[in-house]
């Protein structure tokens, strides 16, 4: 499925989904069990979900365009798609599995 919505809500939410992980990651890796690691972590849970709810399958299309313009891994990702997902602390540096 593709997604057939307004490009610039699509741009709007993808810029949103940056910001969202690109935060959550400069906040794990200062402390990967911190409250506001944490925080961070369900506000891209709740993006992502909305995303679900609105876009049904075509949502993780938008998900798969944060992955690859921000290079960062989806932390605890239970859904399948293309771009790699999740992620695992390796000599402390975060780095994308598939």
């Amino acid at each position: 499925m593709h997604l057939m919505q307004n490009a610039e809500t699509i741009d709007r939410l993808v810029i949103q989904g940056e910001i969202l992980l690109k935060n959550f990651h400069v906040e794990y890796e200062k402390n990967p069990v911190g409250r506001k690691t944490e925080f961070l972590c369900g506000n891209l849970a709740g993006w992502r979900d909305t995303l679900h709810t609105l876009y049904h399958g075509c949502a993780e299309e938008i998900v798969d365009r944060v992955v690859v313009k921000t290079c960062l891994a989806i932390p605890d990702t239970l859904v399948h798609s293309f771009a790699p997902r999740g992620f695992r602390e390796q000599s402390a540096k975060l780095i994308l599995r598939n």
